[in-house]
Order: C-alpha cells, then structure tokens, then sequence
C-alpha cells in the first residue's frame, strides 16, 4: 500500500505531450469518421498509439453510453404507461408490416371478419318505379306492376301506363 505522505510519481512531461498529441489526434480522426470500427480485424490490426483506435474506441464508448440511456428511457417508459412503451418497441414492426402489406397487395384480400359480414343476409331493398321508367314488376306478386304516378309508387295488376304518365314520359 502507498504511504500517503508521499506525493505520488508524476509523469514525465514527455509522456503527458505524447498524449494530449494522442488525444487531439484522435478527436481530428473522431470527427471526420476515419477509423476502422470498433474491434473488427481493422482495429486489432493497428497500432496501439493510433488515434485511429482510440478514435474508434471513443466511438464505441458513445454508441453504448446513448445505448444504456435509450434503455434506461424505455424501461422507465414501461413502468409508467406501459402501452406507450409497447406502442414505440412494436413501431418499426408495424411500418415492416405495413409496407408488406402493400408492396404484396394483401391489404386487398377480405379478413375472416369481412367475409362473414358479406355472407350474412342482407335487409331486400324496396322496388321503386322511377318517372318516366316503365314499371316494375313487384316481387312475391305475379301479375302486379309498380307505377310511378305523379310521384306516388302505385301497384297495378297491368303494365299499361295510365294516359296522365305516357304523356310525361313521352
């Protein structure tokens, strides 16, 4: 254990130069983006005074630091509304998805739920004679015609229009 009356030894100068040229080095390489990333056969190939390395050691402190402080978010995002956080982890799943579903076309093929709902039986629409239209034949009555007479759907056991509507229809 070192005695703690005496100061300890201090660098020599020399060293503390080689450094701080080491470090001002490494920020230049740092910033302009030129160094081999970080543990690939690259960086094990360099030299260990390189301010490549430490360039790319400095850049793989920073991707974990904003790594742990995303993590440390989510997580804290979890516990207090969880559906929030499921909403932003799901996020690039669902765009994936999404763009599948385009690019494929399956937007377009019916889900089980449509299916059914066009399977179930739908309410019959009532028939309508429209003016100047012949009439229509009414359904479940054979022998009958529904007429559009001054703007009222009449039934009429023929076909023959009553003068006052072949006159407005001609």
């Amino acid at each position: 254990m070192p005695d703690p009356s005496t100061t300890p030894p201090q660098p020599p100068a020399l060293l503390l130069r080689a450094a701080s040229a080491l470090w001002t080095q490494a920020k230049t390489v740092y910033l302009t983006g030129a160094f081999p990333a970080y543990g690939s056969p690259a960086w094990c190939g360099l030299p260990a005074d390189s301010p490549q390395r430490l360039a790319a050691a400095l850049d793989a402190a920073e991707h974990w630091r904003r790594h742990v402080a995303e993590q440390q978010r989510l997580d804290a995002l979890a516990e207090s509304d969880p559906e929030a956080w499921f909403r932003e982890v799901t996020a690039d799943a669902n765009e994936e998805a999404r763009r599948t579903l385009s690019r494929l076309r399956l937007s377009r093929v019916p889900t089980t739920n449509e299916m059914a709902a066009r399977r179930r039986p739908q309410p019959s629409r009532p028939v309508t004679a429209c003016p100047g239209w012949p009439p229509l034949a009414v359904p479940g009555r054979p022998g009958w015609w529904r007429h559009c007479i001054d703007g009222q759907q009449v039934d009429l056991p023929h076909r023959e229009a009553p003068a006052p509507e072949r006159k407005a229809a001609a």
